[in-house]
């Protein structure tokens, strides 16, 4: 399998663009007879789409009228061809893609999601007159228009769009709230979110559920802190009850002392972090030698107090604490971003119901539709109509493809290694311009070359 499968990790200026056209020119002069219509060429941009075509055809005139360079000794080489053999095919090939320019297969990725969802619009129950739209800005101006005529008539959205705006103010972003929205709506269409939509939609159809969401995590933060701060005032009485004081305590500004009455008026779970948990509460605080000061005169009672109420009391605070805190503190985190919880939730399902009741797929959500319908499938049905006519599969800017497009592309890939067909991805980590569209730069890093060799 690994001879079949190439990883080209290039970087700026090495060639590979010319790399791909190399490979694509020897699939198709080594077969000829049509044979191009089975290679599929993947670039990220329209651009990048039209100058691999246009290469691949300034190679071929230039062969088919006996240019000799080194591109063509090494294919002549490779392909074991003389120059004159080697001139005619080139010459075959160059009239086939003229003549059937429209199976010149070099298209973008988005551009291949959106043939393959034509080619099944049937079996995947979508309506004959649904029309697939490639840019998502427009439609989301007018879900954003929905959602702001609301403002109002829904206490909750209203509340949530108000906190986003002075959140936007406080950090002193742009005051329109209507582009503001646009720019935050974008969220939706990640690999992140995609993945969380379907269960995120179901559970915020109860429209209770960000209330009760509310209650529970308010409960969770504050069962936290009132614990916390119930426990160190019960050390601090027992304190006070035997007249100790701040100066009474080992360290400057009263040591153990001064460490619970910060514990007692905690006011965020954050502020109880592994810093301010403190070695000397682990450490010096575990020994109650360590607890008074060292000219005190009443130094034996106050260790004692120590080693049998005021240690054991901070041990179940730190106790408590290591148990609870990490459910705590995401708590505390969702409460922060709720108003963000809430506004993407009601962003998503407005969308939802615009694609519905206007037959609308967006192009971004290709990836992710047909991930669902692939799932775990080796052979999946919705390629056979068009992923079964390729046999090679020759991808650039790899770096750029993002884990769902990834895992869409992986059964076309096995499947032509399983026939014994050659496949070639080309990319470079350090040219990862799209990687707000998600793109994983470990697939290219390491994990393809584990999944399929190299």
């Amino acid at each position: 399998m690994s001879a079949l499968f190439t990883i080209y990790r290039s970087s700026a200026g090495s060639g590979k663009t010319r790399t791909l056209a190399k490979e694509y020119l020897k699939l198709a002069l080594q077969s000829r007879a049509g044979y191009f219509k089975h290679i599929l060429g993947v670039t990220f941009t329209n651009k990048s789409t039209q100058e691999m075509k246009d290469r691949i055809l300034a190679y071929l005139n230039d062969f088919s009228l006996g240019v000799q360079n080194e591109l063509s000794k090494e294919l002549q080489d490779e392909l074991r061809l003389d120059p004159q053999t080697f001139q005619n095919y080139a010459d075959e090939v160059r009239a086939q893609l003229l003549h059937n320019y429209a199976q010149f297969s070099i298209s973008t990725i988005d551009a291949f999601f959106q043939k393959v969802i034509r080619s099944f619009t049937r079996e995947a129950g979508l309506a004959g007159d649904y029309r697939l739209e490639v840019e998502n800005d427009p439609i989301m101006e007018e879900v954003i228009d929905t959602l702001i005529d609301e403002l109002g008539n829904n206490e909750l959205l209203t509340d949530w769009v108000i906190k986003f705006a002075h959140q936007e103010l406080e950090n002193e972003r742009a005051w329109d709230v209507r582009r503001s929205l646009l720019e935050f709506s974008r969220q939706i269409f990640r690999d992140e979110f995609k993945a969380i939509e379907g269960e995120l939609n179901e559970r915020t159809s109860n429209p209770e559920f960000f209330r009760n969401l509310l209650a529970e995590l308010v409960k969770s933060k504050q069962s936290f802190l009132n614990t916390v701060r119930a426990k160190a005032t019960e050390a601090i009485k027992l304190i006070m009850a035997n007249h100790y004081t701040l100066d009474n305590f080992k360290y400057g500004g009263g040591g153990a002392f001064s460490y619970l009455i910060k514990l007692s008026k905690v006011e965020s779970i954050s502020d109880f972090n592994e810093k301010e948990k403190g070695k000397r509460a682990e450490g010096d605080y575990q020994v109650s030698a360590n607890w008074p000061a060292k000219d005190f005169a009443n130094k034996k009672a106050l260790q004692e107090l120590a080693e049998s109420k005021l240690i054991p009391l901070l041990n179940e605070i730190l106790d408590f604490r290591e148990k609870n805190y990490k459910v705590a503190l995401s708590a505390e985190v969702v409460m922060s971003n709720f108003y963000a919880f809430g506004l993407i939730a009601d962003i998503a399902r407005k969308l939802n119901d615009y694609k519905n009741e206007n037959s609308i797929m967006l192009l971004s959500d290709a990836p992710y539709f047909l991930n669902g319908v692939i799932q775990d499938s080796d052979t999946p049905f919705i390629y056979e109509k068009v992923g079964s006519f390729y046999k090679n599969f020759l991808i650039d800017e790899f770096q750029d493809t993002s884990r769902m497009q990834w895992e869409n592309f992986f059964p076309l890939l096995t499947n032509a290694l399983d026939q014994g067909d050659r496949s070639l991805i080309v990319g470079d980590v350090k040219q990862a311009i799209y990687r707000w569209r998600g793109g994983d730069l470990s697939l290219l890093q390491q994990e393809v070359e584990s999944l399929i060799g190299k």
